[in-house]
């Protein structure tokens, strides 16, 4: 019994390792370091540099 779980064990932990691809896509994003805060529209990061006086700084994201 104990050599029919290994063996189960040993084939989902292949399955697993296996199945997991990841595709990786890169988005710009402009981020305040001040606020921690990100923003996908460079519009709604120009307001937010207007009205906290923040610089934002435009960044590469990896996104999933």
């Amino acid at each position: 019994m104990f050599r029919y779980w290994k063996n189960l064990d040993h084939s989902c932990n292949i399955f697993i390792s296996k199945s997991r691809v990841i595709f990786y896509m890169h988005e710009v994003v402009w981020k305040c370091f001040r606020c921690n805060l990100s923003f996908k529209d460079e519009q709604l990061a120009d307001m937010h540099k207007r009205i906290a006086n923040h610089s934002v700084t435009k960044v590469k994201e990896l996104t999933a």
